[in-house]
């Protein structure tokens, strides 16, 4: 599994901005991996089965095929970013998934790539179909997609 928590933020206007996401399940053999933003309000952490770990830049293997890589080499998602320090967090993860998370003071962006799943999937970014126009919020949300603490 792979999920975010989305919350507003005084710099957002109250927006949605990603202030977590945690990588954990069978596929990491139990293990659970977890990227929060710097700021110490926001969390500021990486996190692998609940202990801080990459306090500064380095790589951990975290199990076959699974390994972290924290450092500041990436091209980033959003331009205007460019005006902070990059801290950006690369995942190599079983099944092929590269996961890439760009950590700011008080949110994140994020880059995942992958193969679609054959037993299909869903997700903030929609189902991976293909077909843009079943990825509205309403379709989601007739889907199953819920808000969870």
């Amino acid at each position: 599994k792979i999920q975010g928590r989305f919350m507003g933020t005084v710099y957002t206007y109250g927006l949605a901005a990603t202030q977590k996401v945690v990588v954990a399940g069978n596929f990491l053999n139990g293990h659970k991996i977890e990227v929060q933003p710097m700021e110490h309000a926001y969390g500021g952490h990486i996190l692998v089965d609940g202990k801080p770990v990459l306090t500064s830049f380095g790589t951990l293997k975290v199990c076959d095929g699974a390994t972290i890589t924290y450092d500041g080499i990436g091209e980033l998602p959003d331009k205007a970013a460019s005006k902070w320090e990059s801290r950006i967090v690369h995942m190599e993860l079983p099944q092929n998934i590269t996961f890439t998370v760009y950590r700011w003071g008080n949110y994140l962006d994020l880059k995942l790539e992958m193969a679609p799943l054959a037993k299909g999937q869903d997700g903030s970014c929609g189902n991976f179909n293909g077909d843009p126009s079943d990825d509205t919020t309403a379709a989601i949300l007739s889907r199953g997609g819920r808000v969870t603490d």
